[in-house]
């Protein structure tokens, strides 16, 4: 393992264990390194949420990692000890769940949930803990004057930041965030992330983001990836994957989004529905909605990642590898249309 990598997933298959077996997450792999930002977005039901609780180990029954691994920093977390797991969550890393601002307690002040969580986990700062929970406010912005307060009489913003600071109360070298902004008006979505953005420069924290608008991490996130049918189809640095998307998937889910500046245009969205991860899928996952696929190719084999440059890699038949004398990098097909 290198130095750099604080966490490797590979191969990850991860999903419900039903009448029927629903593989929610597919072939997952990536690597994410100490300090890096990494962005996933996608469609509802594309398993970004089933991939978080995944790598976690949190998936409660009848959710099931089927096979696969979880290193950080080395320490396979699919095969760990529940108590083992229970000692590493928060201090190592932590969650901000979906809809996380219904998970605070309505009928307990802030200061005592934020203390019981430190208590479970750790004592390193019981003995300290109102120092620290000042710190972690002031992290966050809100005022001391809410320690004492219920979850009733912040805004939603509030509580969201309150949630947030939990996750840090122990200085967790890895937080995934799943969907943290959802139910929040823009504004308010942006000054989060940018918080966010700001206590990893400041804390040196490694940050997964999950969210189904791709538009909230292109400034904020050094990397994103694509989720399609429980697999990464398309991953990039964020710059490169916004100004040149490869995956016809990526190029409809940004064209959703309407733009800042230039001509207005009508949006379009993206035809069809994903495919029902409880069955069998043969050739790409996308046939069904795909603009450019190709029959006899595409709904028979499935794309593999390949890497094209600048650190790009997609999954996709339009860049099947074909590399010539002295090209290290696919060449991309000719596009079809059906």
């Amino acid at each position: 393992m290198s130095d750099r990598k604080l966490l490797e997933v590979r191969n990850l298959e991860a999903g419900y264990q039903m009448d029927s077996p629903v593989r929610a997450v597919r072939k997952v792999s990536f690597d994410l390194a100490h300090g890096e930002f990494l962005g996933i977005a996608g469609e509802s039901g594309c398993g970004k949420s089933t991939l978080a609780f995944a790598i976690t180990n949190m998936l409660a029954d009848p959710g099931k990692v089927f096979s696969g691994e979880v290193l950080f920093q080395g320490k396979n977390l699919v095969t760990c000890e529940r108590e083992e797991l229970r000692q590493m969550r928060w201090k190592e890393f932590s969650i901000v769940f979906q809809a996380s601002m219904n998970a605070l307690n309505p009928v307990m002040k802030i200061k005592d949930q934020i203390y019981d969580a430190v208590k479970y986990h750790s004592s390193e700062y019981v003995s300290r803990f109102d120092q620290r929970v000042r710190e972690l406010f002031d992290y966050v912005n809100i005022s001391h004057a809410y320690l004492n307060a219920y979850p009733h009489q912040l805004s939603g913003g509030m509580k969201q930041r309150v949630v947030i600071a939990a996750a840090l109360a122990l200085d967790p070298k890895l937080v995934i965030m799943d969907e943290p902004t959802t139910a929040l008006d823009v504004v308010v979505q942006r000054k989060i992330l940018q918080k966010v953005a700001e206590l990893r420069e400041k804390m040196g924290f490694s940050v997964i983001f999950i969210t189904h608008d791709l538009s909230l991490l292109v400034e904020i996130s050094d990397y994103l990836a694509i989720m399609y049918a429980g697999r990464i189809v398309e991953k990039a640095p964020s710059k490169t994957l916004f100004s040149r998307p490869l995956h016809p998937y990526t190029e409809q889910l940004m064209a959703s989004f309407p733009p800042l500046v230039g001509e207005k245009r009508r949006l379009m969205g993206i035809p069809g529905q994903p495919p029902d991860l409880s069955q069998e899928i043969t050739g790409c996952a996308f046939f069904e909605r795909c603009p450019k696929r190709i029959s006899g190719l595409c709904d028979v084999i499935e794309p593999q990642l390949t890497l094209q440059k600048d650190d790009h890699i997609v999954a996709c038949h339009l860049y099947d590898q074909n590399p010539g004398p002295g090209d290290a990098h696919a060449v991309p097909k000719t596009e079809h249309t059906n």
